[in-house]
């Protein structure tokens, strides 16, 4: 599913231009502007991104801080430098480009820091109470208003996509599970909708790039109170599950006291303002607790009926992304003529021939230097595959079960030999790959951890790369629970699935990552250690591959990796 949904820039400066008469008009000195949905969601559909309405700026991830002057600071991490210069053309727009390692609130208020602004405007329904936390401790005033404000001024188009709830079988009941999380008197809210999705075993596909669908829950170990939108249709059955068809942000406002209940446990990072101050009207404030991950540290470990699912969608995903690339080189050495937009459009096809239920985010499908652009969103029908490039494609799919999946390959386009450059960035990246996902460590083991071992073939070769090596994987592409980057303090645990995803990117020539996603298992021979299993298994480019670079060590696990894929039929050709 691509983003169709586009702004000129003369519409994005009227935006920008009516957003700082508001703040002028009422004596605020900025507004912040978040990416986020009122579910604190990470894939919003560009319709409803209120920041893509002030930037143009179409990537997952971003922050706004728009003066009341009419300038609009959008900040960007790593992952998204180069596309932000090549998207963002409003006057007005200041790309502030993250280095790697600082967050992006971080940067903001920095710069509000640094602005001296005393007065702050701040959408309650789309702001985490953390960030307004953060901007209470900064600014003198922060003034709370409503997505409803902007929609004033702003040719909104709201978002609307029908869903029917389906039930997975063969997990933990959602009685079970809450009865683990929950004692008496106790009760939970979530926001998080991949935890909304794992507690009530339901999946919708309501929403873009996600099997979850939009909602909100408020759990106790009586049952579940559960907030849909009015078009949902329903085809489950669960006695535990009491279903509200409603205008779900206005649920907190509404939701039933219970006197019963003594302590509510809530995510700072992913409760919105709105709901926060509601609940505590309703409940006590002081009867709201603060419980950080909110019940991500719960599903992040995956049970054994969780990875029957992951292990059978990752099979079939292994077999559409090998169909897919094996389709793009035959087709380019047959001399047929083949765009980014055509790649794009057939992994799709092969997906769906999988039994793919959707995309888990969307297809990056980049030839040449196309490639070094690590979110890459926007394949063209005008880029062609052409001789000596090479091509990266990453992709994901929801399968049975509606857990997501993950993974990156890059390959050689050329009729003849590949560029030692080439093979040089590809060796040192699969070298990466190779000595992370092959570590030996206790329980308890940072993700930082991890992410030095990618990352130190690649710093040895003289490059780096800005983002993190990995990500927690689940009913969401992005889970938390686990991450490995280079200030990753997570500890890992036997259950834990995520990517290990290492790369270099080299503007204006190309990019190579390849990712493979892992479980923490127990290590086979060594007591009290942890390893990691694939559950991806695709070959390589043997091509783009210099193994006078390779150590014995790492041409073993090379060898081993691929007589599995051998095996499974998935060596690439």
């Amino acid at each position: 599913m691509r983003n169709t949904f586009f702004l000129e820039k003369e519409v994005i400066e009227e935006h920008l231009k009516e957003m700082a008469a508001y703040l002028k008009k009422n004596s605020i000195d900025a507004a912040y502007i978040s990416s986020f949905d009122i579910f604190m969601n990470e894939y919003v559909p560009m319709q409803e991104s209120l920041r893509y309405y002030f930037s143009g700026f179409s990537g997952s991830v971003a922050e706004v801080l728009l003066l009341s002057n009419g300038k609009c600071h959008l900040f960007v991490d790593g992952r998204y430098h180069e596309q932000a210069d090549i998207e963002v053309k409003a006057d007005g727009v200041i790309v502030e480009k993250c280095p790697f390692g600082q967050s992006l609130i971080e940067a903001t208020l920095e710069k509000i820091t640094a602005l001296g602004l005393k007065s702050l405007w701040v959408d309650g329904d789309r702001t985490p109470l953390g960030h307004f936390s953060k901007f209470s401790k900064i600014v003198e005033n922060v003034e709370v208003g409503n997505t409803k404000i902007i929609q004033n001024f702003i040719s909104f188009q709201a978002f609307t996509k029908d869903a029917t709830l389906s039930k997975v079988k063969k997990l933990s009941s959602s009685k079970d599970k809450i009865r683990k999380i929950l004692k008496e008197g106790e009760g939970l809210w979530l926001n998080s909708l991949d935890s909304i999705s794992w507690l009530t075993n339901l999946r919708g596909y309501g929403l873009p790039f996600q099997s979850s669908f939009m909602a909100r829950c408020f759990a106790t170990r009586d049952g579940i109170e559960l907030a849909i939108p009015n078009n949902y249709l329903i085809d489950f059955e669960d006695d535990f599950i009491n279903v509200h068809r409603c205008s779900i942000d206005e649920f907190s406002k509404d939701l039933p006291a219970n006197s019963d209940i003594e302590k509510i446990y809530y995510d700072p990072a992913l409760i919105n303002l709105t709901d926060f101050n509601c609940l505590g009207e309703r409940f006590g404030e002081n009867n709201l607790t603060a419980l950080k991950g909110g019940i991500i540290p719960v599903h992040a470990i995956k049970t054994k009926k969780e990875m029957e699912y992951i292990d059978a969608a990752f099979t079939s995903g292994d077999r559409a992304i090998l169909n897919s690339l094996n389709w793009l080189k035959s087709s380019f050495h047959n001399g047929e003529q083949v765009s980014e937009l055509d790649f794009y459009h057939k992994t799709t096809e092969f997906y769906s021939l999988e039994g793919a239920k959707g995309h888990s985010f969307g297809t990056i499908a980049g030839f040449g230097a196309n490639s070094s652009i690590i979110h890459y969103s926007s394949p063209s029908p005008k880029k062609f595959a052409t001789d000596g490039e090479i091509a990266l494609m990453d992709s994901g799919g929801y399968f049975e079960g509606g857990f997501a999946t993950d993974t990156t390959r890059t390959i050689f386009l050329g009729k003849g030999e590949a560029s030692e450059k080439q093979k040089l960035i590809y060796t040192l990246v699969l070298k990466g790959l190779l000595n992370a996902q092959n570590a030996v460590f206790p329980e308890g083991t940072w993700g930082s951890h991890i992410d030095a071992l990618a990352r130190t073939p690649i710093l040895r070769g003289g490059f780096n790369y800005a983002h993190g090596t990995g990500h927690g994987v689940g009913v969401n592409v992005h889970e938390g629970g686990l991450r490995f980057s280079p200030t990753s303090s997570i500890p890992l645990k036997e259950g834990n699935l995520g990517s290990i995803e290492p790369g270099i990117y080299l503007p204006g020539f190309g990019g190579v990552r390849l990712e493979n996603i892992a479980e923490v298992v127990a290590h086979p021979t060594l007591e009290g250690m942890l390893t990691f299993k694939p559950v991806v298994w695709i070959g390589f480019d043997h091509a783009l591959i210099n193994k006078d670079l390779m150590n014995k060590e790492e041409i073993q696990w090379l060898n081993e990796y691929e007589a599995e894929c051998e095996k499974r039929g998935t060596l690439f050709s």
